[in-house]
C-alpha cells in the first residue's frame, strides 16, 4: 500500500453501550465548527458490501457461524471499507472517524471467542493493509454497567450481543489488554464520566497531537 497519512485518522473502541455514539458526535460537531472536513463510519458496514456483511454478522438466524467465519467476515468488511472509503478520504485530508476498527476484532474475535493472538494479528494487518488510527479513544464501562444501560434502552440484542456475561468480560479484558499493549495510540476514557467530561479529554487529546 503506498503511503497514507494517519494524522486525520481516529477510532472509538468499548463495548456496546459505553457511549462511543455520543462521543463521535461531540467530536465531529467540534471539527465542523473550526472547518474541517469530516466523515463518521461505522464497523461493520460504512459501503454497499460491508453494509450485506454487517447484516449477515448481527442476524440471529445465523447462530451456527463458526468463529473463524465470524472474524473473516469482520475483516472482509473492513477491507471493503479501508479500501473504498478511509484511504481516498485521508487522501483529501479529511478527518475520518470510526466506530470501531481492528480493536474490536483483537477484543471480541481474539479475546472474546479465544482465536489465537498471531492468527488475529495477521489478519487484521492484512485486512487493513498496515493503515492504523493516529489515535483511539477507548470507553472503559463495566460490563455490568453496559448491559444495565442495554435493559434500560429496551433495544434487542443481535447475536453477537447475545454471546453471554462471560464472553464480554474477556472482551473488556482484552480492551484493556490493547490499551496497555499501545499507550502511544490509545487512549483509556472513563464511560461513567459525565458526557462533557469526556469530550474535553478528546479534544484535548486531539489538540495535543496536533501540535
Amino acid at each position: 500500500m503506498e503511503h497514507v497519512s494517519n494524522k486525520r485518522f481516529f477510532s472509538f473502541e468499548g463495548i456496546d453501550f459505553s457511549g462511543k455514539s455520543t462521543q463521535i458526535e461531540l467530536l465531529r460537531t467540534f471539527l465542523e465548527k473550526r472547518g474541517d472536513r469530516v466523515y463518521v463510519l461505522r464497523e461493520p458496514g460504512g459501503t454497499d458490501i460491508s453494509e450485506k456483511i454487517r447484516a449477515l454478522l448481527l442476524d440471529k438466524k445465523n447462530g451456527k457461524m463458526t468463529d473463524f467465519c465470524e472474524i473473516f467476515l469482520y475483516s472482509a468488511a473492513r477491507n471493503q471499507l479501508v479500501t473504498e472509503k478511509i484511504i481516498p478520504l485521508l487522501k483529501k485530508d479529511v478527518y475520518v472517524i470510526a466506530d470501531r476498527y481492528v480493536d474490536s476484532t483483537t477484543a471480541y474475535q481474539g479475546w472474546g471467542r479465544g482465536i489465537d493472538s498471531k492468527i488475529v494479528e495477521e489478519i487484521n494487518t492484512a485486512a487493513v493493509q498496515g493503515l492504523m488510527p493516529r489515535l483511539t479513544f477507548f470507553l472503559k464501562i463495566d460490563p455490568e454497567a453496559s448491559y444495565q444501560r442495554r435493559w434500560d434502552s429496551g433495544r434487542a440484542m443481535d447475536r453477537l450481543e447475545e454471546s453471554g456475561k462471560d464472553f464480554f468480560m474477556r472482551v473488556a479484558a482484552g480492551y484493556a489488554a490493547i490499551a496497555k499493549q499501545n499507550p502511544q495510540r490509545v487512549r483509556v476514557l472513563d464511560a461513567g464520566a459525565q458526557k462533557e467530561e469526556i469530550h474535553n479529554r478528546i479534544i484535548d487529546f486531539v489538540l495535543s497531537e496536533e501540535k
